[in-house]
């Protein structure tokens, strides 16, 4: 078969799984933890969020189309075509997940113990709020998961971070 006839088919079916896995790939390694992002980087991983679903409706589109290009042709060109279709889905599944949200997932239901029934290690690493004569210490090991915890010291709404 020749080039030409083949080209339409692999250049949709290609540029439909490469603009899904950049929608996926884009936000995910700027906003990776421990390193700083420079503002342009930033912008750029924004604006794909932002525009997501628009970039993956047209990568969608894409991959449609080269599906319809490709099925007059034989039976490996459908399934290329079929494969670069399920790529793009697949990539445009998984950008819809907000990784962020599941890495820092809320505590569920907080407890909270006297110093003296607490199992903390004498030498655990705690940050500690006074309110008033009221006092909490969160450890630090619990809170470098979660980040943020909801509390409240005497009669005051917290929120604990770092």
């Amino acid at each position: 078969m020749p080039t030409s006839t083949r080209r339409p088919f692999v250049l949709l079916g290609l540029g439909a799984v490469l603009l899904a896995a950049a929608t996926l790939i884009t936000p995910l390694w700027v906003m990776r933890p421990f390193r700083p992002q420079g503002p342009t980087e930033l912008a750029v991983a924004l604006w794909v969020l932002r525009f997501g679903p628009w970039l993956l409706l047209g990568a969608g589109l894409l991959a449609v189309a080269a599906v319809v290009r490709a099925w007059p042709g034989g039976w490996w060109r459908r399934s290329g075509a079929v494969a670069m279709l399920l790529l793009t889905l697949g990539a445009g599944g998984l950008s819809r997940i907000n990784v962020f949200e599941k890495m820092f997932e809320p505590m569920p239901a907080p407890r909270f113990a006297g110093a003296s029934e607490s199992s903390l290690p004498d030498d655990a690493i705690v940050m500690a709020v006074r309110v008033g004569a009221a006092a909490r210490a969160y450890p630090v090991e619990v809170m470098a998961y979660h980040h943020v915890l909801n509390d409240v010291v005497g009669d005051q709404p917290i929120g604990v971070t770092y």
